[in-house]
């Protein structure tokens, strides 16, 4: 996509926010777990997220970044991503890590992944993915962790939805039902925070061969649900892989990568802002602004030129800076200097 029809602004959901994060969320059919749709919930899931954008005191405490999309003229919320930092600090993170392959192989109970970064909650309104929009909301939470990259953890993460559905799911029915006496989605709703004290009493110890398993249970693990290829390929661009270690209830894959070696983040650049008519004719690039506590971004037609990157007024004016602001973007097309990008393969 070179251009786009419109602008589109990116900032933190606020609580006033809130009442339009509910309709969103009602749009998922019950996909997006770790968004309830239920108002207390999404009110507290802001105020923390609040806390987190307005300083971060302790970086070893977890913290949550909820961003919106909105649409620049009207400011109507169309989507919403996370990204969440010490993962299992407070709240047990544990799945299954696959041990062996063939006869030999096994599940294992594990944590590993304790103290990780996780980019998630990604949600867009369907009247909307025709523009390919999912793309850059999920980028943009590669350019919040630029901005002051010590605020989050080395390794990230992205879990995907395994195969599941109304009729249950593989793994779960297999390994849970009989001891929840609970359908799937009915469980996954009360565990989606893997709340320790009940988790505690359900999560199997040691390995468990999966060699006698049913054959749709074995054919599920680490596979995405139908709906969360895209996703995975997005993540497969960006240089996340399938690290081995599915969740919990639904097998789904738990996608990682190193934070410093996303693509988005290897590749986006640093750059001067100014308003020209000439913006107009340029490609559209994901353009963001500030550090954590005042981070802001805009999707937009831009050109690079000698005098930095050249934007239509408008968009500055959604950006919220000066002429001649510092800013980070990132643009399809658009690679780091030769000598640069060497260095970082270097480093890498």
């Amino acid at each position: 996509m070179n251009t786009i029809a419109d602008s589109y602004l990116f900032r933190p959901i606020r609580q006033a926010d809130a009442p339009a994060l509910l309709r969103l969320v009602t749009q998922s059919s019950g996909g997006l777990s770790s968004l309830q749709p239920r108002l207390d919930f999404l009110k507290d899931y802001i105020s923390a997220s609040e806390a987190s954008f307005e300083g971060v005191k302790d970086i070893d405490e977890p913290h949550k970044y909820l961003l919106g999309l909105f649409t620049a003229r009207s400011e109507r919320l169309i989507g919403c991503a996370a990204v969440k930092t010490q993962i299992g600090i407070g709240s047990p993170f544990i799945n299954f890590d696959i041990k062996g392959d063939g006869a030999d192989q096994c599940l294992l109970a594990s944590s590993r992944f304790t103290g990780a970064t996780e980019v998630g909650s990604l949600f867009l309104h369907p009247d909307y993915r025709a523009d390919g929009l999912g793309r850059y909301l999920a980028k943009v939470r590669y350019l919040l962790m630029a901005s002051e990259p010590w605020r989050f953890g080395d390794t990230v993460i992205a879990e995907l939805r395994g195969i599941c559905g109304v009729q249950g799911s593989p793994l779960y029915d297999h390994l849970f039902e009989y001891k929840l006496e609970k359908s799937f989605l009915e469980a996954d709703a009360e565990y989606y925070d893997r709340n320790p004290d009940a988790l505690g009493d359900i999560v199997p110890i040691g390995c468990i061969d999966t060699s006698d398993m049913p054959l749709d249970v074995r054919a599920s693990l680490g596979q995405p649900h139908p709906s969360g290829i895209g996703a995975m390929r997005l993540l497969q661009r960006e240089g996340f892989i399938f690290s081995g270690t599915i969740d919990l209830f639904d097998a789904g894959p738990i996608m990682s990568a190193h934070r410093d070696t996303i693509r988005t983040i290897m590749q986006s650049q640093a750059s001067t802002i100014s308003a020209s008519p000439s913006g107009a004719q340029g490609s559209t690039t994901l353009i963001a602004s500030g550090k954590v506590s005042d981070f802001k971004a805009i999707l937009t037609p831009a050109t690079m030129s000698e005098n930095g990157l050249l934007v239509l007024p408008d968009a500055i004016q959604a950006l919220g800076v000066e002429m001649g602001a510092d800013v980070r973007f990132w643009q399809a097309g658009r690679r780091k200097p030769a000598k640069e990008e060497t260095l970082v393969k270097a480093h890498v």
